[in-house]
């Protein structure tokens, strides 16, 4: 879609000029920024974790239908008595309980159980007609719980397990826009730095520029032939250029700091730009757009998908404010023998079964809790409405916006070329007629700021128009693509 200028300078003297050490240096287009940004940036890395712990959060709402086993071996060995002296001298008792339970989004539980009881005894004079010394008792259930009021037939969990599955696919849509925003922030921060160097590159012209002024002056002065005040006028010039190379010195490599920081290079490593912006072919023609629709968008993808996430909260609100109506139902099969291996064989035979079937019932009689709940959700479902319809208003303004920014800034891009061309036309022709005589020094020096000015505006407007494609790729989502795109 946007494209960079093929004509490419390689900006040089970066590293004479301010003593950067190190091996090589790094030739960087914008195009650079982005892969490197994607590979290494903190700000992505923070993007990919943020996406993982949001996911996470949604997917432990997985939880409550885990397949649940259960497993519980015991050993009681007593000599304990009872008041009735009835109590076995000793008792060696083994228990072992498992259990099988899983939760179903059809407001089911089922739950499979095993209890295994086997005892070894001496026994007392009152048990011992009555069993013998070992005795063991096997027993196998199936249990069911399913709601028939509150959560009818799993309407809330359902809502519940939808409401993740959106959550998740709202993680990843945002990771992807902290992604864009990352590799934003690191070509602004590529165009910043651009402009930065220009803005030094161009002051120390001036200040060379002013050098050879003042010594061809001083010259002339030697031989009476200025005019009053030329040498001081022009010493100051050269005094006040020499303070802006400082200052924007400083400047340059404040920027070229946090280029290395956001790009996680090396603090010594230098680096040149691939970039050109003097003459009107650097500048990269407008793109020619289809319309996007809105509704495809991820910020408005995340904003439905709230709402969407609202209108489910408000469902379970409303189905967890309901009287809890349960049917509830239970069989079982019993075994017991002398031995765990005749126990077993009758539990398994179903000669001795137990049915149960009822229903439970719970209504609270006035709930604060459930009015609360119920009120909060609807709440946010009409907040949830609201931001999606101003989500729509305000992305269709931003997408109108930075298009009409972008056209903009490439016009002031294009008459800033033009200026300088002009301005240093100007520079010629009053060198030239200074050098006659027939213009005074105060015209040239201000022809010379002008056309400094005019370079220094140059860089920035062509900076300030590559972040606005920059942006304008990032409101249409095409800056960086989802899997789905």
């Amino acid at each position: 879609m946007f494209k960079y200028a093929k004509h490419v300078f390689v900006l040089t003297g970066v590293v004479q000029c301010f003593g950067i050490s190190g091996a090589y240096a790094v030739a960087l287009s914008p195009q650079d920024v982005v892969d490197l940004a994607l590979k290494q940036a903190p700000a992505v890395q923070q993007a990919e974790l943020t996406a993982q712990v949001e996911e996470g959060a949604a997917e432990k709402s997985f939880g409550a239908y885990d397949l649940i086993w259960k497993l519980n071996p015991t050993y009681t060995y007593s000599e304990a008595q009872n008041l009735t002296g009835t109590s076995n001298p000793v008792d060696k008792t083994l228990s072992v309980d498992t259990s099988l339970a899983k939760a179903f989004s059809t407001g089911t539980m089922l739950a499979l159980e095993f209890n295994r009881i086997s005892q070894e005894s001496e026994l007392s004079t009152f048990t011992s007609n009555l069993r013998r010394p070992t005795a063991a008792s096997d027993v196998l259930a199936l249990s069911i719980r399913q709601a028939l009021w509150r959560n009818i037939l799993g309407v809330g969990d359902r809502a519940s397990v939808s409401r993740a599955d959106a959550t998740i696919e709202i993680a990843r849509m945002n990771r992807q826009e902290l992604l864009e925003a990352a590799i934003l922030d690191s070509l602004s921060v590529y165009w910043n730095a651009y402009v930065a160097e220009t803005q030094l590159r161009e002051n120390s012209a001036a200040r060379q520029k002013y050098e050879e002024l003042v010594k061809a002056v001083r010259r002339k002065a030697g031989f009476n032939l200025s005019s009053p005040g030329e040498l001081p006028r022009l010493e100051a010039e050269f005094e006040a250029a020499d303070s802006r190379v400082k200052l924007s010195s400083k400047d340059f490599l404040a920027a070229l700091d946090k280029l290395r920081t956001n790009l996680q290079l090396g603090k010594d490593e230098a680096i040149t730009f691939k970039a050109s912006a003097t003459e009107a072919k650097d500048i990269p023609d407008f793109p020619k757009l289809k319309t996007v629709d809105i509704e495809s968008l991820r910020p408005m993808v995340i904003a439905k998908l709230n709402m969407e996430n609202a209108e489910r909260d408000r469902t379970i609100a409303m189905q967890s404010a309901r009287p809890k109506l349960d049917l509830v139902g239970r069989v079982a099969s019993t075994g017991v023998d002398s031995q765990s291996d005749g126990a077993f064989s009758k539990m398994t035979s179903g000669t001795s079964p137990t049915y149960v079937v009822g229903v439970e019932l719970e209504v609270p009689l006035d709930s604060s809790l459930f009015r609360g709940t119920r009120a909060e959700a609807s709440a946010r479902y009409r907040i949830a409405e609201i931001d999606y319809k101003l989500a729509k208003d305000k992305l269709r303004d931003s997408l109108a916006d930075a298009e009409r920014g972008a056209q903009a800034l490439r016009e002031n891009a294009l008459s800033s070329i033009e200026i300088v061309a002009k301005r240093a036309r100007v520079v010629r022709e009053f060198e030239a007629s200074y050098r006659q005589g027939r213009t005074p020094l105060v015209e040239l020096i201000r022809a010379f700021n002008e056309l400094f000015d005019a370079q220094l505006n140059r860089a920035r407007s062509v900076g300030n128009y590559m972040i606005a494609l920059n942006q304008w790729a990032a409101i249409r989502d095409e800056l960086v693509k989802g899997e789905k795109q």
